[in-house]
Formats: C-alpha cells, sequence, structure tokens
C-alpha cells in the first residue's frame, strides 16, 4: 500500500513540477525562517545557564531615591550590602564583589591596554560555573596583589607557557602575582571578563575595608542557601536598609531599594547603570519569536490552499478511485501521505537553506549563534513533531476534501467547493493578510523611529572628531605632558581643536553625584546629577550653545571654583528662569561652586534616553578622553601624525582611539540589528502569504472559467472581468485590514513606550503598508484572472 501512494506521489509531482515547487518553497521559506528565528531565540533565552548553580545566584540591583522619586538604577550598586548580607542572613551562602578597573597590563615589553577586568573578591569561582584551568578556586583571589586571566589574555602575553607564578604590572606601576587561569567565557554570558585582580588588593591601594552603603559602582553577586526563598529575603531588604543607613539617608531625604536578580534573567531584562554590556531586549526577542510562529502557520496555510487549488484537477482521479473500490480512509490516508513526504522534503530543504544562512544571520543579528540548535537532541525531537504536526495540519483538510467527493458528480462534472470550505480558505486569507499587514505596520514603525533617532538635531557636532584614550601611566608631570601633547596636535593644519574631558558624546557619564544643592537650600532640596570633567576648549570644540553667562576659560586661574549647568540641571535645581542661574553657588561633596553659564540642553546619549541633568567641572587637564577636530580627508595620514606625536609624549601608552560619529552610531545597533531581521522575517511572511493567495486565486480562475467565458460572450471585457474577480479579494483585504490595525496599533505603541523621544503613530503609518498590500494581492490574483479573461470564449465553453 505504501509503495502504491509513493508511486502515486511521484506521479503527481512528475505532472505538476511547477505547483509542486511553489508548494515545498513556499513550506521550505516558512522552516527555514522559524529555524533561524528559534535559534536566535534559544540563544537569548541560554545566557547564564551554563552555571551550575543558576537557580540560586542573584545579582543585587539597586534603586535610588530622590525625595520619593526613581533616581537612578543601578547594575552596580553600593560597595557594603555584599558583605553585610552575609554577616547578617544565614541564608546568603557567599557572595561576591566586582569593582571595574582602567587597566594597562604589562609583562616584560608586552602591554595592552585591556577591558573588561575587574577587582572581585574571593568566592567568584565558587559561584560561577566559569572553569579554572589553572589555580585552586579558593586561593587565587584571597590575599592581596593576586591576580587571575583568561586563556586568550594568558596566549596574548606569555605564549605557550605557564603564566601561574609569573608577575604582571597593572598601570606601570601595580605588580600582580598571577594564581590562576580561567577559561574564557562563553558567548551566552552576559559577563565579559579579560582578567581578575583580588579585591583585596584595591582595599589594600584605597586603605578602605569597603564598606560604604553610599559608595556606588560596585556589582554583587550572592549565592543563596538551597532552601532560601529569594523573594523572603527581597522583603527583609527595605527594614534592612533602613537599620544600616536610614538615618543618612534621611538626611538627604533619599531612600534605596535592592532587587535580587535572577541571573538567568539579566541577559534580557537588564538595562542599568554599570552593565557590564549593552544587554539584549526580552519584548524584541518575544516579538521574533511571534514572528517565527506566524511565518510558520502562514506556511502550513498555504499548503492548505495550494492543494484546494489543485483539487479541482484530481476530482476525477478521486471519482475513478472511488469507482474501483477505493475507500475514502484510503484516499485520506493517500493524500496525509502525500503531504508528509511534502513535509519532508521541505523541511531537509528549510535545514540545507539554515545551514547556508546561518553566519549571515549571525552577523545580521550581532551574535555568534553557531549551529548548537542542529546539536541539540531536542531539535531533532521539535523537527520530528514539527514534519508530523505540519502534515497533518496542512494535509488534514485538502484530504478530507478530496475524499469527499462523489464519483458520480465529479465524473459527470457536475460538483464545486462547499460553502464551509470557501469560508475556511477565505478565512486563512484573512488571518494571512492580518499577519502580514501587522508585520509591515511594525517593520515600517520601527525604520521610521530609528531614522527619527538617527536624523534629529543633536545638539552638538560630533562629526570629524577623532578620540583618544588618555594615558594610563602617568606621573606627577601629567598635566604638562598633556599641555605638550595638546600643542603640538594643534599645530597641524588639519586640526580645528583639541580638549580634553571625562566623557564625550555617545557615553553614559560614570561619575553620578548625589547631595548637590544651592546654598539657599537645605540638604533636603538636594539631588542628583550627572558630573562630566572638561577643559576650556570642549564647550566650543563640540558647539555646545551657551544660553546664559560664559563658558569656561583656561585663562583664569580659579576656572575651578566655577560650575557650568545644562537648561535641564537649571530646571531640576529650581531656578524658574536659566539666568537665575547665573552667580548663584551650589554644595557640591563638601565644597561649594559658582554658576558661570547654562549650556543649552544636548543629546549626550541616544534619543533612547530624556536629558541629563548634567554638571560641567573644570579641569585644565581631565584624565578620560582627549577629543581632536579635524577638517581634512586624509584621515589616515591624519591618525599617523597623532599616533606620533602620542608616543613622543605618553611612551609606554597605547594609542586607543576611536571616530565619535561612529561611536555615537553604535548606541542604535541593537535597534537598527532588530529592524533589519524584523524587516527581512517580515518580508519572508508577506511572499509566503502571497504564494497562499496565488494559489487561491488558481482555483477561482479555474474553477470559474466557464463563468467568464460566458461573461464574455454576452459582451464582457477584460477589464470589467477583473474588477468583477478581484471584488471578492478586496472585501477579504479589507477585513483582514481592519483587524490589522487595532492589533499592530497595540503592538507598536508598547514598543515605542521604551524611546523617551518618539514618533506619533499617525494614521499613514497605517495606511501606507494597508494600500502596499492591497497592491501587492491583487496584483497576485490579476495574474491569473487576467490569464482566464484572455482565453477565447469558445475553448473555455468546452474546456470539459
Amino acid at each position: 500500500m505504501i509503495k502504491n501512494y509513493f508511486t502515486a506521489v511521484l506521479r503527481y509531482i512528475s505532472r505538476n513540477k511547477g505547483f509542486t515547487a511553489i508548494n515545498i518553497l513556499g513550506l521550505a521559506i516558512g522552516m527555514m525562517a522559524c529555524m533561524l528565528i528559534t535559534q536566535y531565540v534559544l540563544h537569548e533565552f541560554s545566557y547564564d545557564d551554563f552555571h551550575d548553580k543558576k537557580d540560586r545566584i542573584f545579582r543585587v540591583q539597586l534603586d535610588r531615591y530622590d525625595k520619593g522619586e526613581l533616581a537612578t538604577r543601578w547594575a552596580s550598586g553600593c560597595a557594603g550590602i555584599g558583605p553585610d548580607v552575609k554577616a547578617d542572613f544565614p541564608e546568603v551562602e557567599r557572595y561576591v564583589r566586582l569593582s571595574g578597573t582602567n587597566a594597562l597590563l604589562s609583562h616584560g615589553d608586552v602591554y595592552f591596554k585591556e577591558e573588561n577586568v575587574f577587582f572581585a573578591s574571593e568566592d567568584f569561582f565558587r559561584i560561577f560555573s566559569i572553569q579554572l584551568l589553572e589555580g585552586q578556586d579558593s586561593s587565587v583571589l584571597k590575599k592581596p596583589f593576586q591576580m587571575v586571566i583568561s586563556k586568550s589574555l594568558a596566549k596574548k602575553y606569555f605564549g605557550d607557557e605557564s603564566p601561574v607564578g609569573k608577575v604582571m604590572k597593572n598601570n606601570g606601576r601595580t605588580e600582580y602575582e598571577v594564581t590562576g587561569v580561567f577559561d574564557d567565557l562563553p558567548v551566552n554570558s552576559h559577563m565579559q571578563i579579560q582578567a581578575l585582580f583580588s579585591f583585596a588588593s584595591l582595599e589594600k591601594l584605597q586603605n578602605d575595608p569597603m564598606r560604604s552603603w553610599m559608595w556606588d559602582g560596585f556589582m554583587t553577586y550572592i549565592l543563596l542557601d538551597e532552601h532560601a526563598n529569594a523573594n523572603a529575603l527581597e522583603a527583609k531588604l527595605p527594614a534592612y536598609t533602613q537599620k544600616k543607613v536610614g538615618e543618612e539617608l534621611k538626611r538627604y531625604n533619599a531612600d534605596m531599594k535592592f532587587h535580587l536578580q535572577p541571573i538567568t534573567d539579566i541577559h534580557l531584562d537588564s538595562n542599568f547603570i554599570g552593565e557590564f554590556k549593552t544587554n539584549g531586549d526580552r519584548q524584541a526577542t518575544y516579538f521574533l519569536s511571534i514572528v517565527a510562529v506566524l511565518i510558520l502557520i502562514i506556511a502550513w496555510i498555504n499548503y492548505i490552499n495550494l492543494s484546494t487549488a489543485k483539487s479541482v484537477e484530481r476530482a476525477r482521479e478521486v471519482g475513478v478511485r472511488k469507482v474501483m473500490g477505493g475507500f475514502r480512509w484510503q484516499l485520506v490516508q493517500q493524500f496525509l501521505f502525500e503531504s508528509l513526504l511534502l513535509n519532508v522534503v521541505a523541511v531537509v530543504l528549510a535545514i540545507l537553506l539554515a545551514v547556508a544562512l546561518m553566519p549571515s544571520f549571525s552577523t545580521l543579528t550581532g551574535r555568534e549563534i553557531g549551529y548548537t540548535l542542529f546539536q541539540q537532541p531536542s531539535f531533532w525531537g521539535w523537527t520530528a513533531a514539527s514534519i508530523i504536526i505540519g502534515a497533518i495540519i496542512s494535509g488534514l483538510y485538502p484530504a478530507f476534501v478530496l475524499s469527499a467527493y462523489r464519483p458520480v458528480e465529479v465524473l459527470k462534472g457536475r460538483f464545486k467547493n462547499t460553502a464551509k470550505g470557501v469560508f475556511f480558505r477565505k478565512g486563512m486569507v484573512v488571518v494571512q493578510f492580518m499577519a502580514s499587514v501587522t508585520l509591515i505596520v511594525g517593520t515600517f514603525t520601527v525604520y521610521r523611529q530609528i531614522s527619527f533617532m538617527q536624523d534629529q538635531q543633536l545638539g552638538v557636532d560630533i562629526q570629524q572628531t577623532v578620540v583618544i584614550h588618555s594615558p594610563n601611566i602617568v606621573d606627577s608631570t601629567y598635566k604638562d605632558k598633556f599641555q605638550v601633547f595638546k600643542e603640538r596636535i594643534s599645530q597641524y593644519p588639519e586640526v580645528v581643536s583639541v580638549c580634553a574631558s571625562t566623557e564625550v558624546p555617545g557615553r553614559q557619564p560614570g561619575w553620578n553625584a548625589g547631595g548637590i544643592r544651592t546654598l539657599s537650600q537645605t540638604d533636603e532640596d538636594a539631588k542628583q546629577y550627572r558630573v562630566i570633567m572638561m577643559d576650556g576648549g570642549f564647550i566650543k570644540a563640540y558647539g555646545l550653545e551657551v544660553v546664559a553667562g560664559r563658558e569656561f576659560a583656561d585663562a583664569n586661574q580659579e576656572e575651578y571654583k566655577n560650575v557650568l549647568l545644562n537648561e535641564s540641571a537649571a530646571r531640576l535645581m529650581g531656578f524658574k528662569k536659566i539666568e537665575d542661574a547665573l552667580n548663584d553657588q551650589i554644595f557640591f561633596w563638601g565644597d561649594t561652586f559658582r554658576i558661570a553659564g547654562v549650556v543649552k540642553d544636548y543629546h549626550q546619549e541616544s534619543l533612547k534616553k530624556a536629558y541629563d541633568p548634567l554638571v560641567f567641572r573644570y579641569n585644565n587637564a581631565p584624565g578620560g578622553l582627549y577629543s581632536i577636530k579635524f577638517n581634512t580627508d586624509n584621515v589616515k595620514e591624519s591618525l599617523v601624525r597623532f599616533e606620533a606625536e602620542w608616543k613622543s609624549v605618553f611612551p609606554g601608552n597605547p594609542f586607543i582611539h576611536f571616530f565619535l560619529d561612529e561611536h555615537y552610531e553604535q548606541q542604535y545597533q541593537s535597534d537598527k540589528q532588530f529592524r533589519s531581521v524584523f524587516s527581512i522575517f517580515s518580508g519572508l511572511a508577506i511572499f509566503i502569504a502571497c504564494l497562499g493567495l496565488f494559489g487561491l486565486s488558481s482555483l477561482t480562475a479555474i474553477q470559474r472559467t466557464k463563468e467568464i467565458g460566458v461573461r464574455k460572450v454576452l459582451g464582457a471585457s477584460v477589464p470589467g472581468i477583473l474588477r468583477l474577480m478581484s471584488k471578492d479579494y478586496l472585501i477579504l483585504m479589507i477585513i483582514a485590514i481592519a483587524l490589522a490595525i487595532p492589533l499592530s496599533w497595540s503592538v507598536m505603541n508598547a514598543w515605542l513606550e521604551d524611546f523617551a523621544y518618539r514618533i506619533p503613530l499617525t494614521w499613514w503609518i497605517f495606511a501606507l503598508p494597508s494600500v502596499a498590500v492591497v497592491i501587492v494581492a491583487l496584483l497576485t490574483v490579476g495574474i491569473h484572472t487576467l490569464k482566464a479573461a484572455r482565453v477565447n470564449p469558445a475553448k473555455s465553453l468546452r474546456y470539459e
């Protein structure tokens, strides 16, 4: 029997090569898209899943409040919470603290400026499942001036030699003994770490036991006891906070709240101050999951539509089989077998396409996804299940429709689709194009929002600017050396200006200062501001507008006693008019400063965020970043000159630079990647939906061939027939659009809520995609209708 089914399927495929190819292609594209998105989604949800104790590891996340309002949210919170909760709560088994540091590592003549270097307390390797290739987890970070390095870092500095027992220097001064080597962290880790210094080293260098609750910037993780309840512990922390620092917080009218973040939730749910890196987005991941499901459903629906479109041509085959003694269940089996075979072929083709496109897809998403999906037994289980389920879902309806034809009516040519069958297929078309319109509106909205952010005036000039990281190895002559470097660089004709600052546009200011107030205010009126240190050339170099007062002047010997505010800071400080801030004095961490000017608000960070209240302090040679404005197209030649001057003034320090406009655009990188992925797969969904409509219009044209012939004999024109045949589909499109608009508005409005500056969801955002879908749909329908309408009536009236 199986052999007979197989023979029948091959015979059918050989006679309908083009139609079968379209059918398989629609299924394969849908499954391929679903596989790629599934691989991405699984990768996003797999972050930190490799830790053996992941269910018991929590990061202590800190929210700071100012007068009852949420002021800042920290991934890296206060220094004292870790050791104190370990001491006072028995359910806390271990804790680890991490503090980032600016590192220039060296061994002999080999030196590099390294990112992702931290001070870490001794239980790091007892909490996290990061394999130590050399060294003991209980001792590698126990004593002051010990360090462990990653496998890749060990290779860079020591080649094939073991680094354990050898000495490395940080910033040319402090020596650390290498006590261990750890394996490189997997790509699905929210942490990015290249080297760790023992936390005891930081306490030794600072001469401080690091138990302060008012000093932020320390990442804290805790390991709970197996029987502990994280929610119960979190509920105890507000009272514990009041006990520890309640009086101090009350003095500043402030508050702080701690939350315990499961380590496996950090990547998708965390975007706070002090993160290791830019994390993922759970909402975007869910959106893509929905797209994957929609594409697969559309692909299965297409199979149904295309199969039923062909059912008319196979009706006589069914009639003959029944006359020859075939039972209905045998016909059902045959058509289900055909569906199963086509699904198998489609899955094989989909896997081949997915494997071939995976590198490009990884580049598109910005994730090193790899081929882990195909290495998981669960994938092959789900693949087998999808083949069976897909065969049943996509083959059951055509099988029962085809097997239900009555032999007498079929062989006499008197048969038609039932009203239920027609309604079912039309319903599927509505679902397909409702999804298509929603996806197009989503793609259009995402594109416009990102373009809106990129095209807005930033209020700051970031063009033709190269930014250099200031030297790590410095001495008491640093300020003089900076002035020498500045003067030498300024002499080049292509250089417009040189300035120094602790931050540049596109970077979140790391200095977040609380307790700032005017002298006329009380401690209860003090608020939090972000602080940037700059020299006298920064304001002019970046084209910032001073709306009141003046900018900093390097010639003023007492400029360090003055500050500038931006407009947001002036308003937050309580000044009703910007001019009222001039010459007023503010109290800032024990010192008093005079307000010399107010700078117009500009976008220090992306337009996803609102304006930060900024306080600018003066320093004629601040450490951090040097900005060089230039006006030449010979960028490579200029950089060679800059680097030569750098090496002569700051020997032993690597020349690390970036172009500011490119750096600023990186803030939108994840959004642009989401736009690209969303757009491509939305396009695939629409393409597959059009294949389904192609099949349905083919069915209609075949069934109404005689009607078209009669109408032409009675004088109907081809345009008139096109209007008549397209009317039903136009109604379906209108229904699909009516259902899609409120759905897409709800989804995209939720997505836009994450942006401080966003586009309005105007009517034409929905109108243009809707019109585009209608045009594409009518063109698809028109192909078959026009072909049928141009047939000679004499031929169409005798085709049966």
